[in-house]
């Protein structure tokens, strides 16, 4: 057997050994892109990427103070005294609660990558739920499917990382 015969028989393995590390340098640049894509898609939930829900936090820690410091449910008395001064308030508080309950709808349906998503926003998606809960309680009583994934969303990652129960804090009732 000459050295034609073993190029013959060793081209078919060259040949395959080089699809087999092809297609490795194929998937592990698949799964970089993927986890490029799930990093890129938890950074556009940030409260700071977008101009228009900055604004919105900023309106609301200016007239609440810094929610953060805030450790229990604000009254909705003395939501609806904020409000009734500036209007503009409730507005800031509907597009804080609509921003994360569209990122607990696009995590809940795999668009949105969990872990990601909890570990870069959990405690502030969670502070704003327990600030706002009275907000949130009163809206779902005319309508019970509003924010059902933020609460979802909370309850599961408070759960997840092990804080305070969410039965912890229950609306304050009205006077």
């Amino acid at each position: 057997m000459g050295a034609r015969d073993y190029i013959l028989l060793l081209s078919p393995l060259v040949v395959a050994i080089g699809i087999l590390i092809s297609s490795l340098l194929i998937k592990k640049q698949m799964q970089m892109t993927y986890n490029l894509h799930r990093r890129e898609k938890a950074l556009s939930y940030s409260l700071y990427s977008n101009a228009h829900l900055r604004d919105a936090r900023l309106k609301i820690e200016k007239e609440f103070g810094p929610l953060f410091g805030i450790r229990e449910a604000i009254s909705m008395k003395e939501i609806k005294e904020k409000v009734g001064k500036d209007s503009e308030i409730q507005a800031a508080i509907m597009t804080i609660l609509a921003h994360w309950e569209n990122m607990a709808l696009a995590i809940i349906t795999g668009i949105a990558d969990n872990e990601v998503c909890r570990d870069m926003v959990a405690s502030t998606l969670i502070q704003h739920l327990r600030v706002f809960y009275n907000f949130v309680e009163e809206r779902r009583e005319k309508n019970p499917r509003v924010y059902i994934n933020l609460v979802k969303l909370s309850r599961r990652w408070q759960d997840e990382l092990g804080q305070t129960p969410h039965v912890d804090y229950n609306p304050v009732l009205r006077s």
